[in-house]
């Protein structure tokens, strides 16, 4: 008798009184002891009030069945194709909501129901594949910083591939504990991308072509990766960079002169037919017959070995010199370089430009730490 009252009230009262009548009636139906009788034709109003005139009316339900798990399917399904601000309470809540259901809004809603798709707290494999296929930047960007959300390395390349030079996806992205090492890289190289087109890239004080800086900028991003790496993700990382075919000369040899000896150990293994133990031997023996053998069977020119070998044994004087490590990585470049005739350096194109780069790079980063130092002293 209460329903039927409150539907022949609700069909003339004000706008206002209906939404918070709307609202308290949802919840009642929710959370209130209704006998079998009443609770049917109070999900009978609801069912109702979805076609009510005002939206205020129906995001007054959104809001009630928002906080609530379980919900009739039908008011599910007709909240959910409303207008945004009616839909979106309720994909922000704890409502359960079909996986299908969710994947069709990711195809086809706006950016704000794709963001809060992207955000509720249960995200599962199937869904954030989809968020990843199909959604716009913003909700990638959401299911990235969504800690809750599961995500697949497959998921994640194609975010990549789809935003990669956004730096609001790197972040994201580069936040998460779960993003395997060689999606970081894929990111980092996508990012530096961009940076071809960046005014400090492209302007006069640059001698470089602005795709040579740009390089750089991988490579160097490459090393700052597999510094920290553990060995499963740097095999992963290195299986990338040789499938990818960016494992190159250039990045070897940075990986040499900067002492990056765990990426320039698993790379010249995974080149070559030895293991890691048998790479890790030869560098211990630098002007020894194994280390030429090993960089032959890694593809490495013959013209090139001796510059590798001279490196090796340079980190091996200086290892032990109570300097930061970028002053040792600044003094293996300047033996190299002092060494360019006996080399023939000049014949070796843009590895003679890479050590003058390397020399100053280390320069540089030498500076910041003791100027770090100094900074921590006076503190």
């Amino acid at each position: 008798m209460i329903i039927k009252s409150f539907l022949n009230w609700v069909q003339y009262a004000p706008s206002g009184s209906r939404a918070q009548a709307a609202g308290t009636l949802a919840r009642a139906f929710l959370y209130s002891d209704l006998e079998s009788s009443e609770h049917s034709e109070a999900e009978a109003a609801l069912t109702f009030l979805l076609d009510d005139r005002d939206v205020a009316v129906r995001v007054a339900l959104a809001e009630a069945f928002g906080a609530a798990k379980i919900v009739p399917s039908h008011i599910i399904s007709a909240l959910l194709v409303d207008e945004d601000e009616v839909a979106l309470p309720l994909l922000s809540g704890a409502t359960i909501i079909p996986e299908g259901e969710l994947v069709d809004l990711v195809a086809t809603g706006s950016a704000q129901r794709c963001v809060a798709v992207a955000s509720r707290p249960e995200i599962t494999v199937g869904l954030s594949a989809a968020i990843c296929e199909v959604a716009c930047e913003e909700a990638c960007v959401a299911l990235l910083a969504n800690e809750k959300a599961e995500i697949t390395p497959n998921s994640m390349e194609r975010v990549v591939a789809r935003f990669g030079e956004s730096r609001d996806v790197k972040d994201a992205l580069m936040s998460r504990d779960d993003v395997p090492l060689q999606i970081r890289h894929m990111m980092l190289r996508r990012y530096t991308e961009g940076l071809g087109d960046h005014p400090q890239v492209l302007g006069a004080r640059n001698m470089r072509a602005p795709e040579q800086l740009v390089a750089d900028a991988q490579d160097r991003s490459t090393i700052s990766l597999a510094w920290s790496a553990s060995d499963k993700e740097l095999h992963g990382l290195v299986e990338h960079l040789v499938v990818s075919a960016q494992m190159t000369s250039v990045l070897l040899l940075r990986s040499a002169v900067t002492g990056c000896f765990n990426l320039l150990t698993s790379s010249l293994a995974r080149l070559s037919d030895y293991d890691e133990d048998q790479v890790f031997d030869a560098l211990a023996t630098p002007f020894g017959a194994p280390l030429r053998r090993v960089l032959s069977a890694a593809g490495l020119p013959d013209r090139t070995h001796a510059l590798f070998q001279e490196c090796i044994a340079s980190w091996q004087r200086v290892e032990n010199m109570q300097i930061d490590h970028w002053s040792k990585s600044r003094i293996v470049a300047g033996d190299l370089i002092a060494l360019e005739d006996e080399l023939g350096i000049e014949d070796l194109g843009d590895l003679q430009d890479l050590l003058h780069r390397l020399s100053n790079e280390a320069a540089r980063e030498s500076a910041r730490t003791r100027v770090a130092e100094m900074l921590s002293d006076v503190a």
